[in-house]
């Protein structure tokens, strides 16, 4: 169960734009928990059906990881929009910006986050060009960490230490992912995570940052990084 939600100082809407129906438990399950308790609304964008990411025949297995995703999803406290692109297959192109742009402006998020642009996976990067061409001006773009955090340097962390427990269990939801993998593997990051922020007992989520957005400053948006006041932002150790 989700711990109740804390005090709502100002309510702000949070968009995450993922490639796959498991991909924003792994990278940010912590962080959509930590702004659930401030308050904020998160909406799940889900670019590809996930029909190529398991044994099953295609149709079977898109039918099951959407029915994977709004567990998870609930179990995260957020909604869900399945975009159904088709997975392993995503371009950066103008079909994808204009079907994401479409979503974003109904949605109208202060805020969205996706995948890294340097991440080993080709939808990941796809996805990220893409979305971020999709908010252009209209709406700060933030980027998760990569997959064990390969290659990325964060400029924001986020303390999920008591949503830890949350967290995996959302990722288990994806049961024909073999989700345990994606546990121990999340829970190895966020643990080194932590750690650079001084705390290796804890757990914490990074994000990268690049201003490109008249408001630039996302720390208001952000729930408190681990030992830090909650306007602090910071770097890595």
């Amino acid at each position: 169960m989700m711990p109740e939600p804390e005090t709502t100082s100002a309510l702000f809407h949070v968009a995450v734009v993922m490639a796959h129906p498991d991909d924003a438990e792994i990278y940010l399950g912590g962080t959509i928990l930590a702004w659930q308790q401030m308050g904020a609304r998160v909406h799940i964008i889900i670019a590809t059906d996930g029909a190529k990411g398991g044994q099953l025949p295609p149709a079977d297995l898109a039918r099951r990881r959407a029915d994977e995703a709004r567990a998870g999803a609930d179990i995260l406290g957020a909604s869900l929009t399945l975009a159904g692109h088709g997975d392993g297959g995503l371009s950066s192109d103008m079909d994808l910006v204009a079907h994401l742009r479409s979503i974003l402006i109904d949605l109208a998020p202060d805020l969205v986050v996706t995948h890294a642009e340097n991440d080993y996976h080709a939808d990941h990067r796809a996805l990220a060009s893409a979305t971020r061409a999709a908010a252009s001006f209209s709406m700060p773009v933030a980027f998760c960490d990569t997959m064990m955090g390969t290659g990325f340097v964060p400029t924001h962390y986020v303390d999920t230490s008591r949503l830890a427990d949350i967290k995996s269990a959302a990722i288990l939801c994806h049961v024909s992912q073999d989700p345990e993998r994606f546990v121990a593997s999340a829970t190895l990051l966020s643990r080194f995570r932590s750690a650079q922020c001084g705390q290796p007992a804890g757990h914490a989520e990074a994000f990268r940052f690049e201003p490109a957005y008249p408001f630039a400053d996302i720390r208001n948006l952000l729930p408190p990084a681990p030992g830090l006041k909650p306007v602090q932002a910071r770097g890595p150790v």
